[in-house]
């Protein structure tokens, strides 16, 4: 291979973690889940990329819908590239981003990458085990899906390498990283600030005999369902419609609602609310939102 670029950082590309390899004018991500034979490369093709007329379409379970085989001979670049993000306060890797179908798919950090602090406060392992959309066994192995837009402090390490490495991730000295336009921040609002929020919220308005005293917060992906269960009725017209319900969300807005509206219908109504208000705080180059 000859000296080139390691990849074309401008910061208005994501290039999700893995090996990347340039060859007829363009970038490949490299398929490392099949072994190389010497002097080849086997290179995929992503969602939404054009795929190269002797390439063999890839199986609908593959991570790309196209992959074929490049000589070495042919490749002027090589390099191996680890993408982190924030969600939720936490690091994870950025493993694949669909962009055609708008979905990203992280999985837990388990290492930080150099001067990638984690944001403060973070949810505890076992709550990240039983949330919503979030599939995990263990620490180790705790992956989600969400929409390329949330994810925060996005962040490119890359690695030049002049021969194939080994599949095994390997300990390697990252010379150069990037920042990509991301947002500032994902928040995570902790349990007991949703309760405050909501205590506070009902200091000021008139909810008769609410067992207030019986609030408990239920996590939903993106904040918390905060009321007080309905007390068993043996009247079978007793559906308790007008119940409060409250839903804050993680940046600590927060709005009434009751059980005459679905759970999922006000589950999904906090989520795109607070989607909107990260991406206008984007815009608006600030982190601060609520």
């Amino acid at each position: 291979m000859v000296a080139g670029p390691i990849v074309p950082l401008d910061g208005s590309t994501l290039y999700p973690s893995g090996m990347y390899v340039l060859a007829r004018g363009r970038w490949f991500a490299a398929d490392r889940g099949k072994q190389w034979a010497d002097g080849e490369a086997i290179a995929g093709v992503r969602p939404g990329e054009e795929i190269p007329d002797d390439f063999s379409r890839a199986p609908d379970d593959s991570e790309f819908i196209a992959t074929g085989v490049i000589p070495l001979a042919d490749v002027s670049a090589l390099c191996s590239v680890e993408t982190f993000c924030t969600w939720k306060n936490k690091v994870w890797f950025v493993d694949r981003v669909d962009t055609v179908n708008r979905i990203a798919l992280l999985t837990v950090a388990t290492y930080l990458p150099f001067e990638y602090a984690e944001d403060t406060p973070t949810p505890p392992w076992t709550e990240f085990l039983t949330w919503p959309g979030v599939d995990g066994r263990d620490r180790e192995w705790i992956s989600v899906r969400v929409r390329p837009d949330e994810m925060a402090r996005v962040q490119m390490e890359i690695t030049p390498f002049e021969t194939p490495p080994p599949i095994a991730r390997l300990d390697r000295e990252i010379i150069q990283g990037l920042r990509v336009e991301s947002l500032p921040r994902s928040p995570w609002l902790p349990a007991e600030d949703a309760l405050a929020v909501v205590r506070g919220r009902i200091a000021g308005e008139d909810v008769g005999s609410y067992p207030v005293d019986r609030l408990q917060a239920d996590r939903l992906r993106d904040g918390w369902r905060v009321w007080a269960v309905p007390p068993v009725s043996d009247d079978p017209l007793d559906v308790r419609l007008g119940w409060a319900v409250w839903y804050v969300a993680d940046d600590g807005v927060v709005w009434r609602s009751s059980t005459s509206t679905e759970f999922g219908v006000a589950e999904q109504r906090l989520t795109d609310q607070l989607f909107e208000r990260l991406q206008a705080a984007r815009s608006a180059g600030s982190g601060e939102v609520g």
